[in-house]
């Protein structure tokens, strides 16, 4: 199962229930069998020089370079090298494992990529390397669904170091010319679209000129729906669970609404400028009034907020009537090779670099490299006084949003813990694009996800069972 509940009760408890969703790649290959965990044991006489391999590159890949440097100079058992592996890392990971030479550690996007290949028996589970009070102490430290996401077939595989949550940016300038009170945020989704027609505006042609706002995210909005992607026993797919219909549902009326041929060419005209794209930005170069993303846009606002531009943050709600608060994460975190040459290092590297021990000021680099750039894997870093002032004193909105989304949600939606996962998604993009266009309707375009995914996933386990 690849959900988490979360209740408030006398105390919190998470209970686990459901299945999730995302992308990874199709596995292929002969890897050798994990080896058996040595404990806890420290890193040899070192310093130990250990290599990283992440999928940063460019600017991305200098900020994390510099935040493995401050690790570095943090201790002195253990010298972190950065090695950019700018695509296929999943393949290039099986290849390392196939031949006796994998990285130390890894850092890899999202926890889909994780349980893959754990899958194909190229990780060592985390919780095997670390000793009892270790893992105990990672444990303790993280959210019980952060924890949960990077559990795959019992086993503890993926550290996530930081997760996505959401939250709506929006214009203050536009929101008052168009009447909307940016102190109300809409209490539900149906309110939100309400708003977004509200604040969009049109030119001579009837084209939009100022969109007020879309999202069409198809995990992101299955998770506030409340969605399921693999039902509980692990081997059935539930690609058109109702409530997947739903969340498909809500997008397809929304652009048939504001007519899917202007909202196609809105979104062609924008072609080169994405959230990321400097002072292109859309948001910031007041093309749309709203923005649904995740706290990393606040370092798009640090670095290219023009002068006098104001904005404020939303919360990202759900559909009317539910009662529940649902989201999904994915992480970006660490995994440990089978045949990994110092595992004991890399259990150190990922303790710190999750807050759970060592200097908490290297881990808030994280989120001061990337100003905000997602959430903490525990709560208690909002306690630690150079995060208040350096992050969350830096963002607006940022704790009362996005880690309130984060932290308090009722429902986590988590990449499907499946062998076949990027087939998966990349099927259920293609269908969502096609019922958002108007070519199927929502039910036939999941019920199509359905047929196939479960195919695939049926011939993946006939085929590796043994």
């Amino acid at each position: 199962m690849d959900t988490f509940r979360h209740k408030q009760w006398t105390r919190r408890q998470f209970l686990y229930a459901g299945a999730g969703l995302t992308t990874a790649v199709t596995l292929a290959g002969c890897v050798p069998a994990a080896p058996q965990a040595t404990g806890g044991e420290s890193p040899a006489e070192g310093p130990v020089e250990i290599d990283v391999w992440t999928g940063w590159t460019e600017d991305a890949a200098t900020n994390i370079e510099k935040i493995l440097n401050g690790y570095n100079e943090s201790q002195d058992k253990i010298v972190a090298k950065h090695v950019v592996v700018p695509e296929a890392m999943t393949q290039k990971l099986l290849a390392a494992v196939s031949a006796g030479n994998p990285p130390t550690t890894a850092v890899v996007f999202g926890a889909q990529i994780a349980y893959q290949l754990a899958a194909q028996k190229a990780l060592v589970a985390l919780d095997s390397v670390g000793s009892p009070e270790q893992v105990e102490t990672l444990k303790q430290w993280m959210v019980p669904a952060i924890w949960e996401l990077g559990v795959y077939d019992g086993s503890f595989y993926y550290a996530s170091m930081w997760n996505q949550c959401m939250g709506c940016f929006v214009n203050v300038k536009l929101a008052e010319e168009a009447g909307v009170d940016v102190n109300t945020p809409p209490q539900n989704l149906d309110e939100l679209t309400a708003v977004w027609e509200q604040l969009t505006t049109y030119d001579a042609n009837g084209n939009i000129d100022v969109l007020g706002g879309d999202f069409t995210w198809a995990t992101m909005i299955t998770g506030r729906f409340l969605g399921q992607f693999v039902a509980e026993d692990g081997t059935t797919v539930t690609a058109n669970h109702p409530n997947n219909v739903r969340a498909l549902e809500w997008v397809v009326n929304y652009w048939q609404k504001m007519g899917p041929d202007k909202l196609s060419a809105y979104n062609a005209s924008l072609a080169g400028r994405g959230e990321r794209s400097a002072g292109q930005d859309p948001f910031l170069s007041g093309l749309r009034a709203t923005l649904v993303t995740g706290p990393w846009h606040y370092n798009t606002l640090r670095n290219f907020k023009p002068e006098g531009f104001e904005f404020t943050v939303w919360p990202f709600p759900g559909p009317a009537g539910q009662a529940e608060r649902g989201m999904y994460t994915y992480g970006d975190g660490w995994i440990i090779p089978a045949g990994a040459q110092e595992p004991s290092a890399a259990w150190e590297i990922i303790s710190t670099m999750t807050g759970a021990t060592g200097n908490r000021d290297v881990y808030t680099s994280l989120f001061t490299t990337w100003l905000c750039v997602n959430g903490p894997v525990s709560q208690e870093m909002t306690q630690w006084p150079t995060f208040q002032s350096e992050v969350m004193g830096e963002c607006p909105g940022y704790e009362e949003i996005f880690l309130d989304d984060l932290f308090n949600s009722d429902y986590y939606l988590y990449p499907p813990k499946l062998p076949t996962s990027d087939s998966y998604q990349t099927m259920l993009g293609a269908e969502w694009e096609k019922a958002r266009l108007g070519e199927k309707t929502p039910q036939e375009a999941l019920d199509f996800v359905q047929e196939q995914a479960q195919k695939e996933l049926d011939t993946w386990l006939q085929q590796n069972q043994a």
